[in-house]
């Protein structure tokens, strides 16, 4: 049985994070908490690791762990969340 799809992410996105522990959980699960974003000085979005270290796509910038996820980042581009 497939669950629905919270979000709609290309294909191709989906095979650059291919390290995803959680198998796309974001993408399925109501309950997931996504990353969240930090607006930068220079109006960027900066996406704020909640996961920790535990997350293949975590990176320590500054004393900031920041979320380098494919797929986040195409849900925030996408659905600006």
């Amino acid at each position: 049985m497939h669950s629905k799809k919270r979000f709609n992410i290309p294909l191709e996105v989906l095979l650059e994070a291919k390290k995803c522990t959680k198998h796309h959980a974001c993408l399925t699960d109501d309950e997931y908490q996504l990353c969240g974003i930090r607006i930068t000085t220079e109006n960027h979005a900066r996406m704020v690791c909640g996961k920790g270290t535990e997350c293949p796509y975590s990176s320590q910038l500054g004393n900031q762990t920041v979320c380098t996820c494919p797929v986040r980042h195409a849900i925030h581009s996408k659905y600006d969340i």
